[in-house]
């Protein structure tokens, strides 16, 4: 890793504490140089390539921010801010940390790296910041806009000196709309602006960036070998530009200032990141012939290239997709699985029509399912037979975020499935024996549980739309101690459909499902449903 620029001390540290991480992954190859370089950086990089890792290696490599007042010793101060969407993702963080820096030094800690998030006590956090400032600070924005509100909150964090500003899963901080949005999206998204837009946006009234500077109308727009865009997709898709008026325009870098270095990571780093960040903002300007040496765009997963839209996630994942057609017999016995009727969804191939499961094929009728709030019974039942069937070690379910936890653990633990829920900010608990984690859909975002071979999305707001369902995806297939080998996974999405079991119809859930499926150029397999059928004879 040290060829990689870090420095001695960490590469040591490194090879000491995690001596099977022997050579950096295709994503870390590029982005530690790029971090360590004087230049502003997108980087788009399949999940579990240990992207958010090499960030922190990268950030602890750079020198310490040093100050001297009169003939007084040096005092620290923040270098680097890392902010994420979570408090899962800052946990994640804060134990790469502690497993990096050696045990003598452990008190040392809070000089190195320190958390702000929201569910700790906030004063303990200020007075923490303001005795010993670390090295590296990382937080969601919601808590660094309440520090920044505070009296002296920018010289407590730091904002004028700082050297590296860093958005782990920029896209879910910055909440854009999608490529195509309505009018009515775009005003929500300024009117209403996201905490990871607005801290930003505080960020860019005060510092300049190394790439900032004058809006490119095409920037982030270009396709295959950075060819310009047609003019009709310049004119007419991309309006939103003369919209973002009230957003900071990028400050110049004045003689004798640092400027900001500006960082984004995400699996879905796409051209709406990059034409809001160039075109609409003029903050990070890639690919044009004044920032070929002050920003630089890494695409690791070659779709810029011209790649297909499969390559947003590893290969080595499998997904598959049951759907429930009938609804719970109110009259069974509670905590007994009864294997309601379950098939697979109609395959739709990767070449297959955006409207294969159109209603002129087959009738599309909506889904019997409960209200949100409520735990859907036939989902668990059918959750614990692919759970059994499968035969997973160790898997994660991510459920509604307005379902309860504590009830669905307990409904999953009437049907023996052995159950684990995963409450925020709380550390996961270790099992030799096998067991299914359970967390809120809204919380799965950037979370690292190393050796899971399953993931189920319980019902449509657990997929979300193509973005989202790419990142929970990626918590299976995660480089870990094999080193760049990835290990298979499997994403077993569950749909409720329809109360029709004799008609030929659709549930509107799966005919969405296989529109997300072709979207991403996914070819579901077919779920082994004989256990089942052996089971009703039975």
């Amino acid at each position: 890793m040290a060829k990689l620029g870090l420095s001695p001390n960490l590469s040591t540290q490194l090879a000491k504490t995690l001596p099977h991480v022997t050579e950096p992954t295709p994503t870390q190859e590029a982005l530690i140089p790029a971090a360590l370089s004087p230049a502003d950086v997108i980087l788009r990089a399949h999940t579990g390539s240990g992207k958010s890792f090499a960030l922190l290696l990268a950030l602890l490599s750079k020198p310490r921010l040093l100050f001297r007042h009169g003939g007084g010793a040096p005092q620290a101060g923040i270098s680097a801010w890392i902010v994420v969407p979570s408090n899962e993702l800052a946990e994640q963080y804060m134990a790469w940390a502690r497993a990096l820096i050696p045990p003598q030094l452990a008190d040392t800690m809070h000089a190195v790296i320190q958390c702000v998030v929201r569910g700790e006590d906030a004063a303990q956090q200020m007075t923490r910041l303001r005795e010993t400032p670390p090295h590296i600070l990382v937080g969601t924005p919601t808590r660094l806009l309440e520090v920044l509100a505070q009296p002296h909150g920018e010289t407590l964090l730091g904002l004028s000196t700082l050297r590296t500003l860093a958005l782990d899963e920029a896209d879910a901080l910055l909440q854009l709309p999608g490529r195509f949005p309505s009018e009515k999206q775009v005003w929500r998204h300024l009117a209403h602006r996201a905490p990871g837009l607005e801290l930003l946006n505080y960020a860019m009234q005060r510092r300049a960036t190394h790439s900032g500077g004058e809006r490119r109308l095409t920037v982030g727009l270009e396709r295959g070998n950075a060819r310009r865009p047609p003019e009709p997709v310049r004119r007419t898709q991309y309006r939103g530009a003369e919209r973002t008026q009230d957003l900071a325009t990028p400050r110049a870098c004045e003689p004798g200032t640092v400027p900001l270095q500006l960082i984004c990571t995400s699996a879905t780093a796409n051209s709406v990141l990059r034409h809001f960040l160039g075109a609409r903002t003029g903050w990070l300007r890639t690919n044009l012939r004044e920032t070929r040496d002050t920003a630089v765009y890494l695409d690791q997963t070659g779709m810029s290239a011209g790649a297909s839209a499969s390559a947003a996630l590893p290969r080595e994942i499998a997904h598959a997709c049951l759907v429930v057609d009938t609804p719970r017999d109110t009259g069974e016995v509670p905590g007994e699985l009864h294997l309601p009727p379950i098939r697979n969804l109609a395959h739709v191939g990767k070449h297959a029509a955006p409207d294969a499961l159109r209603p002129d094929r087959a009738p599309v009728v909506p889904s019997d399912a409960p209200a949100e709030h409520e735990v859907d019974p036939a989902l668990l039942e059918t959750l614990a037979f692919a759970f059994a069937a499968e035969g997973v070690a160790r898997g994660l379910a991510l459920v509604p975020s307005r379902w309860s936890l504590r009830k669905t653990q307990a409904a999953l633990e009437a049907l023996g499935v052995p159950v684990q829920p995963l409450l925020p900010g709380e550390r996961v608990v270790a099992h030799e024996e096998p067991v299914l984690y359970v967390l809120q859909t809204s919380s799965a975002r950037g979370l690292d549980l190393p050796g899971l071979s399953h993931v189920f999305l319980l019902g449509l707001s657990a997929v979300g739309d193509a973005v989202h369902y790419t990142h929970v995806a990626g918590r299976v297939s995660r480089i870990g101690p094999s080193g760049a080998v990835r290990p298979p996974g499997t994403v077993v999405t569950l749909l409720r459909g329809h109360n029709r079991p004799d008609s030929a119809a659709v549930s509107s859930a799966e005919q969405r499902m296989a529109a997300l499926y072709h979207r991403l150029g996914l070819s579901p397999r077919t779920f082994d449903l004989s256990l089942l059928d052996a089971a009703r004879g039975a």
